[in-house]
């Protein structure tokens, strides 16, 4: 055993501090400038957002939607065209960034061009056909029903554009047209460059004061100290058993009084402390080792106590999460996602019934209430609903607004009756209906749509996943209800098919189908 110090390859605490200090200081100011950085884009696309919004509804204001189709025809002859036209060209320039404000109609052919101030460059008329870009396909299905859609930004051969697209309804609620905004966006970048540079010279005067502060506070109440301290217990050391040369050193130690408050003074007490305790005595150390293997097997045995305990508590918990999991997701798509939590979950299901329902008139009903009254009224129906399909083992898809989605048949082994049993289902969801009036003196009425045949069912997305189902199945059973009639169930001809021996219909009607044509339809 030997007492010699070894003092080769150790580096000055003051030079790892002031290390220490430096990459502490410049990651601090990196992640600073970055994230001031990043807040400042977000702000600065929110307000080009903003005024993007802004300019298309003012556009969308000043656009006849009504006289739409007289543009088409007879272009800029139409009387109010040019008024309308002039005023879209004004409000383009009264604001230097919008650099296009457009109109167009969205069909399935292409987009028609209504009104396109950018005169100069543009070589469109009214009515004009504008193919699809590839990259606007998904966004299709959405704006030919007159949805809103994300305002989408890209950066092509017409620069550095955020692009927001507003409907624009008729007196009959229909979707006549799209104003289309384009924001550039380009001069982001220059803000963005002196944004950050502006950033970063203050950060890096904030480094230097920090490795500034840190190096004198660090020297004055942790270097010097923890060198004293260091020195005379090298002395004490080097005594080897000296019991009057340990005593003499032990006088030195608490001559130097330390006091810094923090855990170099704890330090200093307890090694003054410890060379006091060893020359006055050895058996008590002999015997402060003992209590504190004592103590060490004691925390041990809490310790056991506080992991079963623990395990305990993260077994309930498992078992919680997988029944939420079962009250979101079919049994065997649970069990195939947990199995393979990473793997794409997608089935097809060749005999499968799909119901569509919603709410007549619910949009002008829900105006009228508070928000609160609506979520309660909505909780109250679709909580009903959901325990009818629990009752009768139909899988509900998922609620969007007041529509209901649910479908039967998502099953390895399908019992062959599921058109009928979704049927059963529709009744009793009107029976529901019917019974939630009475109660609340209340006049709700709902459509139901029903459709039958193969479909494909999946999970998709990671941290908030969605089980949900797709095909042309579910897109008839979709037109079903929204071609029906208040508190009728509403089929297509292949349910019919699958039904007609359990349920009384009527005549068959024919109905106009988006994509489909016409088609042979009843009501039960």
């Amino acid at each position: 055993m030997t007492n010699a110090i070894n003092t080769k390859g150790i580096h000055s605490l003051r030079t790892r501090i002031s290390v220490l200090l430096v990459l502490a200081a410049l990651m601090l100011a990196a992640s600073i400038s970055f994230v001031a950085l990043g807040l400042f884009t977000v702000h600065t696309r929110s307000s080009h957002l903003k005024m993007a919004k802004g300019v298309a509804i003012l556009a969308a204001e000043a656009i006849d939607a009504d006289s739409i189709e007289l543009y088409k025809q007879d272009g800029m002859a139409v009387s109010g065209y040019e008024e309308t036209f002039r005023r879209l060209k004004s409000l383009q320039q009264q604001i230097p960034d919008i650099t296009y404000l457009y109109a167009y109609q969205i069909r399935e052919d292409g987009c028609h061009v209504i009104f396109d101030t950018d005169n100069e460059n543009s070589t469109y008329n009214v009515d004009d056909l504008i193919e699809f870009d590839p990259t606007f396909l998904p966004l299709v299905p959405d704006l030919l029903e007159g949805k809103e859609i994300e305002p989408i930004e890209s950066n092509d051969q017409y620069g550095w554009l955020l692009t927001y697209y507003h409907p624009v309804f008729n007196s009959q609620g229909k979707c006549a047209c799209y104003v289309g905004v384009d924001i550039s966006m380009d001069l982001l970048r220059t803000y963005r460059l002196h944004f950050l540079l502006s950033t970063v010279i203050l950060s890096f005067l904030v480094v230097v004061v920090i490795v500034g502060l840190g190096l004198v506070i660090s020297t004055k109440f942790l270097v010097n100290p923890i060198n004293r301290i260091s020195r005379h217990a090298i002395s004490f050391m080097q005594q080897q058993g000296n019991v009057e040369g340990m005593n003499k050193c032990v006088s030195e130690i608490k001559g130097l009084d330390v006091r810094t408050g923090d855990e170099v003074e704890n330090l200093y007490i307890s090694f003054s402390n410890m060379t006091e305790n060893t020359v006055r005595n050895i058996i008590s150390i002999n015997r402060m080792q003992s209590e504190r293997l004592h103590m060490m097997k004691k925390y041990n045995e809490e310790l056991e106590l506080k992991v079963d305990e623990r395990t305990r508590e993260l077994r309930l918990a498992n078992e919680k999460a997988e029944n939420l999991l079962l009250n979101i997701l079919p049994k065997d798509i649970a069990e195939e996602l947990k199995l393979h939590p990473g793997k794409t979950v997608a089935k097809h299901y060749p005999n499968t019934t799909v119901l569509f329902t919603d709410i007549v008139g619910f949009t002008k009903m829900s105006g009228r209430m508070t928000a609160k009254n609506v979520v309660a009224m909505l909780n109250l129906i679709i909580s009903r609903f959901d325990e009818r399909a629990k009752r009768e083992g139909i899988e509900k898809i998922k609620t969007i607004g007041d529509a209901y989605m649910a479908a039967c048949g998502l099953c390895e082994n399908p019992q062959g009756d599921e058109a009928v049993r979704m049927v059963k289902f529709a009744k009793g969801l009107i029976s529901d209906v019917e019974a939630f009036n009475e109660r609340y003196k209340i006049n709700l009425q709902i459509r139901v749509g029903i459709n039958s045949g193969n479909l494909v069912a999946g999970v998709i997305g990671r941290t908030k996943f969605i089980y949900d189902i797709w095909g042309d199945t579910v897109n008839v059973a979709s037109r079903m209800e929204s071609t029906g009639l208040p508190m009728k169930i509403h089929v297509s001809g292949t349910t019919y098919e699958q039904t007609k021996n359990a349920f009384p219909y009527g005549e068959p009607v024919s109905v106009e189908v988006k994509g489909k044509g016409q088609m042979q339809t009843y009501f039960l």
